[in-house]
């Protein structure tokens, strides 16, 4: 656990100090920001169902598909408010709580089980308890739902393909979020207005931290079927912990970091990264990366080559052309010229 707790808080600073340091407050005002193609309006609205089963690939290839399954049934007797749940490993119940908190966050807010997974009713029955009474909670639900679906479609449309949807996301995610220093400086574990330092305060509220950050991308990944899990790191003397997201694209993973991007939302600079550049922006210890933050898959088992989006971490500010599936990166000196051109299919 103390591992686990060290991968998972915030280091000294939200952005590294390498390549972002040549680009200051400029890009905010003075670039435009990301944009879409004026006929977007033309393509059909999201219409977005929200999806109470999501688990990355990565924990199903490691633990099973019973795990799998029986993971689903938590999920739908946390979301129905039950007050207990069948699982067959006492093992199974302890990680189920800790990979909701990116796969379901709103059991870190108002959900966990009873003492040391104590049986609640036989054999392989545990108690689910809830923090605020019962018809508070099941409204909480509902009130997430509705945010998980707006947060989607605020930004997607029905025929964006795998890749503008992922940009899409990091994009308004990257100008919705604030990075709260109060809670980073202060190492605050329960919010003034009563929530966890978790991805479901992120989803709720606008604001947080990189632990929080990393979760909700992912989660809203995989509410649009896109693969995705968070990857605890410390550098390489020990000086700054950190989160970001690992998103697998076309059948290939990369790191992606939406919380060193909040400080430069117009750009890509942290989108996509290999391994390679992921170390280079923020000198991490990579052999040790706690994928998943379970202390269970690390960075020596889990390597990530491939240079598919080397050009667009050069990028100034970019648009996404809808009409065309392509995306264009800008320098700062090459006005309405892009460098770098992108098919998004």
């Amino acid at each position: 656990m103390a591992a686990l707790l060290v991968f998972t808080a915030c280091g000294e600073a939200a952005v590294s100090n390498t390549r972002v340091s040549s680009l200051t407050s400029e890009v905010a005002t003075e670039a435009t920001s990301s944009e879409t193609s004026a006929s977007e309006s033309e393509h059909k609205a999201y219409d977005h169902t929200f999806n109470p089963h999501c688990l990355t690939k990565i924990y199903v290839d490691k633990y099973g598909e019973e795990f799998e399954k029986e993971y689903y049934q938590y999920c739908d007797a946390v979301l129905a408010g039950a007050d207990t749940v069948k699982c067959s490993k006492p093992l199974w119940i302890r990680l189920f709580r800790d990979i909701s908190r990116t796969y379901l966050p709103i059991v870190a807010q108002y959900c966990y089980n009873d003492g040391e997974d104590i049986q609640a009713a036989g054999d392989g029955v545990y108690k689910i308890e809830y923090s605020i009474p019962k018809d508070e909670y099941l409204k909480k639900v509902d009130e997430f739902k509705a945010r998980v679906e707006y947060l989607l479609e605020r930004c997607l449309y029905e025929d964006d393909t795998e890749l503008e949807m992922a940009l899409a996301l990091y994009q308004s995610e990257s100008s919705r979020i604030k990075y709260d220093y109060y809670v980073m400086e202060n190492t605050v574990i329960v919010t003034d207005d009563g929530y966890q330092v978790s991805p479901y305060r992120a989803i709720m509220t606008d604001s947080g931290i990189c632990q929080e950050v990393a979760g909700c991308y992912a989660y809203l990944l995989m509410q649009v079927g896109i693969d995705a899990i968070t990857c605890g790191a410390l550098t390489k003397d020990s000086s700054m912990a950190h989160e970001w997201t690992i998103v697998r694209l076309g059948g290939t993973h990369y790191h992606c970091d939406v919380t060193f991007q909040l400080e430069v939302p117009n750009n890509l600079q942290f989108f996509g990264m290999n391994d390679a550049e992921r170390e280079i922006e923020g000198d991490w210890d990579m052999p040790y990366n706690n994928i998943g933050d379970l202390n269970d898959i690390w960075g020596s088992d889990f390597h990530i080559t491939d240079n598919r989006f080397e050009e667009v971490w050069k990028s100034y500010y970019y648009e996404i052309d809808r009409d065309k599936d392509m995306l264009y990166c800008f320098s700062k000196g090459d006005g309405d010229v892009p460098y770098f051109e992108m098919s998004l299919k």
